[in-house]
């Protein structure tokens, strides 16, 4: 759908980015896309929502809410500051789902990704933090009824390198076989910002496409699945020549790197501490 590495919608080859706050700048006047701004105790969310084919063509991305809660320093966070960010994006998981009219009575959480690459790790490290719940109802179904929590299962289908497997397919197999409600994917995701890299979040109603960061052939999305789509995803990686000086990015012929901050250890782990920690407060176990 969309180049690897660059974007044609910003009228030139520009650096690949997922965050759709950063897509021909959806924050301004944009036809089809609504933005609003609003503060919360651990940082800023912005919200962005593409109405409309022509607002989607606009900025790249699909129909659908982009949420991006925004923190000074995930790795930096304390508990108490750890705890903040998964109080707000427990509760915009609550919103969205009742944005999309879901009734999340059973969740399958997909850590994406690969959890031996730092950069990559996001996805994997919070699907450990989720508590699974689902197997208590097959024990037993009274017990589970007095927990008034959804039915959770956690999935880590790993890359293909590693499994040999298409990420895609193996989510839709597991997918046909429990029958969500809801999937919430969390993912590592690439950036064009250093204010936004290693700090933020987005939440998005719309999916996870082939291209960005991974080799996901499979798209895991509403209409690929058939169920609905939450998608967090954590940008840890930004390209290389946005540190370069120069007129334009254009100029430069060297192959683009990827590269994330030194702290990265501690933003993937704070960053699936307040994920993982969201989803089991949302939806499942949460103290």
């Amino acid at each position: 759908m969309y180049n690897y590495y660059y974007s044609a919608v910003d009228g030139g080859e520009t650096p690949y980015t997922d965050l759709a706050i950063e897509r021909r700048r959806a924050d301004t006047d944009v036809k089809g896309v609504d933005y609003s701004k609003e503060h919360c105790p651990p940082g800023i969310w912005e919200r962005v929502r593409v109405r409309s084919e022509e607002g989607a063509r606009s900025i790249g991305r699909p129909c659908g809410i982009y949420d991006t809660l925004t923190v000074p320093r995930l790795d930096l966070l304390d508990e108490d500051g750890i705890a903040d960010v998964q109080e707000e994006i427990a509760k915009r998981l609550c919103i969205i789902c009742d944005d999309i009219s879901v009734m999340p009575a059973r969740i399958l959480v997909v850590g994406l990704r690969n959890r031996s690459v730092t950069a990559d790790s996001v996805g994997p490290k919070s699907a450990t933090r989720v508590k699974p719940t689902a197997h208590i109802r097959e024990y037993d179904e009274a017990f589970f009824d007095e927990l008034e929590c959804s039915e959770i299962a956690v999935l880590q289908p790993g890359v293909p390198a590693v499994t040999g497997m298409d990420t895609g397919r193996t989510v839709k197999a597991v997918c046909e076989e429990i029958a969500p409600d809801v999937i919430v994917a969390v993912d590592s995701i690439m950036t064009r910002s250093r204010s936004r890299l290693g700090r933020s979040f987005q939440i998005s109603d719309t999916g996870i496409f082939p291209g960005g960061m991974g080799n996901l052939k499979t798209p895991i999305t509403r209409g690929a699945l058939g169920v609905p789509i939450i998608s967090i995803g954590v940008p840890t990686v930004i390209d290389s020549r946005l540190f370069a000086s120069g007129s334009s990015i254009s100029e430069y012929q060297f192959e683009p790197l990827f590269i994330s901050p030194r702290e990265i250890d501690e933003i993937t782990d704070n960053a699936a501490a307040a994920i993982g920690g969201a989803i089991n407060q949302a939806f499942g176990l949460g103290y």
